[in-house]
């Protein structure tokens, strides 16, 4: 790269060929599969904010170099480049990166010169479309409204930026040039290019019934989010309770809704009936994004009288997979069924499900008495269970072992998923205080006090915590990425509007440089979860109180 602007040349490129090379070397991996949820929603949530920056961003100073290591530059960076590769096509991308290669051994680049190449590969404007996705911020989200129209259905698309705080940007907002894919039941996917200039994009889809759901972005290929008229939804649903969607999209449409609901576009009970639609559910990447849209939710209404029905929702929702999930490895499983394992004893534990935390405390009990030794792909599941239930002796037991661990691997499981997952406030202020001892590594002090702060029990210990600490910590991290990780979980689980200004008011009074877009995304997170409480909390209790 020629400079830091073109860091996303370096990262992302790199994060996607890593997926990439592995799903052509190991397919059953179903790498693509993972890479929805680990890569690119997580860039959809960051860039949705204000507080986000364009793949390409100016770097006046080496000082603002640490900040854009982040989502944007990784995972939005593979995520456009993947969409550029299904776009022109496995032959056009591997001789244009061919000759760019050649071209450019030993030298330093800019991003257009990587379009020139891919460019010439193709035959398509590759830097006409590519520009709008990496020189300006955010991401598009496509409305979809649909008619009949005799045996076929007409669909009318139309982009806006998706903005997180759910606002309208107007004639004048961002437009992208979007690689548009479109399924239905049982046909050929159909593909457009949807121009920027235009408002509405038509799309005609023929020997389409009534009755057939219809989908865009069929294996989350795009990088943009998409909104649905009512019809065209419940059509979707359906389509997820007979799974005759493939897990990735099952999991597209909840992961849209969900953040549709953030914004306001959408009723939290919304959500809470089509989570209904995945009681059967069998995949771990569908039950991974369920538990982030529970995790999301969890925080917002962390303080609300209606928690107690959210956890019997929470059990309720997991019975079904609770019954085919063995505690135990089977013989021919593939790795994603180890990792559902772990997923839905996590999440029943915490929930409160009396059955799951006493097999967990059985074997914590056994493991820590120099008995069977637990699976290592359950340990972190098994430690967040027992200490879900808060007992001191528990708490002192993993203080024990974490002290005479050797293993860095296993200290950390001890303290992330252990000691800082208590739900006792006063044995959570233990853990705050171990961080900075002489037992924790300062590299690893971060990831505790974070794992605290992301505790529902923790959350005002946490951040009091770190104000307290505040001098310690900036001197030891001074200005580096750590320290701004820290700043951002440390406090962004608040819910109201008092705490987004003394976060914002205790950082204009203690500076950190180089941590500027971590405080602003910090207190965007606090108003947008604020606003979605004010907005919906009647709307959830009412939903509670019906079912």
């Amino acid at each position: 790269m020629e400079w830091w602007t073109h860091l996303w040349l370096n990262e992302g490129f790199a994060s996607f060929m890593e997926n990439l090379t592995t799903d052509v070397l190991y397919p059953e991996y179903k790498i693509w599969d993972q890479f929805v949820p680990n890569t690119l929603i997580e860039a959809l949530m960051l860039d949705s904010l204000d507080s986000s920056h364009p793949i390409e961003v100016d770097v006046g100073h080496p000082s603002e170099v640490d900040e854009i290591f982040d989502n944007i530059s990784y995972n939005k960076g593979a995520s456009v480049i993947r969409m550029l590769y299904d776009w022109i096509g496995d032959a056009a991308f591997k001789t244009g990166m061919n000759r760019y290669l050649i071209k450019y051994s030993y030298k330093n680049t800019e991003t257009p010169q990587l379009w020139a190449e891919l460019e010439s590969a193709s035959g398509l404007p590759v830097t006409s479309v590519m520009k709008t996705w990496t020189e300006q911020m955010g991401f598009p989200c496509i409305s979809v409204t649909s008619q009949q129209e005799g045996s076929n259905r007409v669909l009318t698309l139309t982009q806006s930026k998706f903005v997180a705080d759910g606002r309208e940007e107007g004639e004048n907002g961002s437009r992208w040039q979007i690689p548009i894919s479109i399924t239905s039941s049982g046909k050929e996917v159909t593909k457009i290019m949807m121009n920027q200039e235009l408002q509405e994009t038509m799309v005609t889809l023929a020997n389409v019934s009534p009755n057939d759901w219809v989908k865009l972005n069929p294996g989350v290929v795009g990088f943009y989010r998409v909104n649905y008229g009512s019809a065209d939804l419940a059509r979707l649903c359906d389509a997820v309770k007979a799974k005759s969607l493939p897990a990735v999209d099952r999991l597209n449409i909840l992961d849209d809704l969900f953040s549709l609901i953030s914004a306001g576009k959408a009723k939290t009970s919304d959500g809470l009936r089509l989570l209904e639609s995945y009681k059967e559910e069998e995949s771990y990447i569908v039950w991974n994004n369920i538990s982030q849209a529970i995790g999301s939710l969890s925080v917002v209404i962390a303080d609300q009288e209606f928690y107690s029905d959210w956890e019997r929702f929470v059990l309720d929702l997991f019975s079904g997979i609770k019954k085919s999930v063995k505690w135990d490895p089977v013989e021919g499983e593939s790795h994603l069924d180890t990792l559902l394992r772990a997923l839905v004893i996590t999440r029943l534990g915490k929930a409160g499900d009396q059955e799951v935390r006493q097999e967990a405390k059985r074997r914590f009990d056994l493991h820590a008495s120099g008995g069977a030794k637990i699976s290592p792909d359950i340990r972190s599941a098994v430690y967040s269970c027992v200490a879900s239930m808060g007992q001191e002796d528990d708490y002192n037991t993993m203080l024990r072992l974490h002290e005479e661990e050797e293993l860095h691997e296993e200290k950390e499981r001890l303290a992330r998923s252990g000691l800082a997952a208590f739900s006792s406030k006063p044995i959570l202020a233990k853990t705050l205080e171990l961080s900075l001892s002489s037992s924790v590594r300062s590299q690893d002090s971060v990831h505790m006090i974070s794992s605290v702060a992301h505790n529902r029990k923790g959350r005002d210990l946490t951040w009091q915590f770190f104000k307290d600490n505040f001098v310690l910590l900036s001197e030891r991290y001074q200005s580096g990425f750590l320290l701004s990780r820290l700043v951002k979980s440390c406090s962004a689980g608040f819910l109201c509007e008092e705490k987004a200004r003394e976060v914002e008011q205790f950082f204009t009074e203690h500076p950190l440089s180089g941590s500027e877009r971590n405080v602003a995304q910090a207190v965007e997170t606090i108003r947008l979860n604020t606003a979605w409480l004010t907005r919906d909390q009647a709307d959830i209790a009412n939903f509670f109180k019906q079912n």
